[in-house]
């Protein structure tokens, strides 16, 4: 078996080790050594199973990678990862954990593995993944747009609490109230974001409707998903234009018309999920 299956494990104990010695708080080395785990088990996982069953392992690394960030960082530590937690950290000029991972999971990280953490743990995604869907309709590109005033209130809701003399200081990050606001912020963004994924997914008849449609997170990074190292790519093994990798791509790319001039999928909708790989039934997809 190929040791490039242990490189995420690898990448995930140095950013671990890297944080503790930056910040001397052991949770780092839990959580990106951890998340390295996960994902390199599910890729060993997906290349021992049958080609119809490869999606499993990274459904299991995004479902094993999920309680990182809903119990232990944001239940027990109570620390906010949703967008509007950042922008108060930001509007507030206050360093925390919470712009750490934003950093490395979805502005640094992007420009290496793209939207790799919307495909591999992204934790409202993970629930989606298991839902009971077989359909994977396409989503009108006109919804795609929606997306857009969704970021800009994520952004202009928390600046309208700064601007009216929120006392987030206290209410957010001071311990002695045990964050108990912050955790508030927690579960109700979390909560909406979930009922909203759910309710789409059905609607449309597909499990990633949330995230063509609602989801801004993907918005943050689209620019740097164009300049990404790591895209999917043309085997060796010409692409006899079966379309079935289109058919099953969950973000409606047009992956075959890729591949099939010999060119890396280079959209910013890419997820590296690899359904387009497993669903080739002549591996012209790398």
């Amino acid at each position: 078996m190929s040791m490039i299956l242990l490189i995420p494990l690898f990448i995930g104990c140095f950013v671990a080790l890297l944080l503790y010695y930056l910040s001397h708080w052991w949770g780092f080395v839990l959580i990106f050594t951890w998340i390295g785990f996960s994902i390199s088990a599910g890729q060993i996982l997906a290349i021992l199973l049958k080609a119809k069953d490869k999606d499993i392992g990274r459904r299991i690394a995004i479902l094993a990678i999920s309680p990182v960030f809903l119990v232990f960082l944001g239940i027990i530590q109570r620390e906010n990862l949703q967008l509007e937690e950042t922008i108060f950290y930001l509007g507030y000029g206050v360093f925390t954990r919470v712009l750490i991972h934003y950093a490395i999971a979805k502005i640094l990280g992007p420009f290496i593995w793209g939207r790799g953490f919307c495909g591999w743990a992204c934790w409202t995604a993970a629930l989606l993944e298991w839902l009971p869907l077989k359909e994977n309709h396409k989503i009108p590109k006109r919804l795609t747009y929606i997306r857009f005033p969704v970021l800009v209130a994520g952004i202009l809701v928390p600046l309208l609490f700064i601007w009216s003399g929120y006392d987030y200081i206290n209410l957010h990050i001071d311990e002695s109230n045990g964050k108990l606001h912050q955790l508030i912020w927690f579960l109700a963004g979390n909560g909406l974001y979930y009922l909203a994924a759910v309710i789409l997914a059905f609607v449309f008849r597909k499990k990633r409707a949330f995230c063509k449609i609602v989801c801004p997170v993907s918005l943050i990074m689209k620019l740097q998903s164009r300049l990404a190292l790591i895209k999917m790519k043309p085997s060796n093994i010409p692409c006899r234009e079966c379309g079935l990798c289109n058919k099953n791509c969950p973000m409606d790319i047009d992956v075959m018309s890729y591949i099939s001039r010999g060119n890396k999928v280079s959209s910013t909708e890419c997820i590296l999920c690899g359904k387009c790989k497993n669903s080739c039934p002549y591996g012209a997809i790398a």
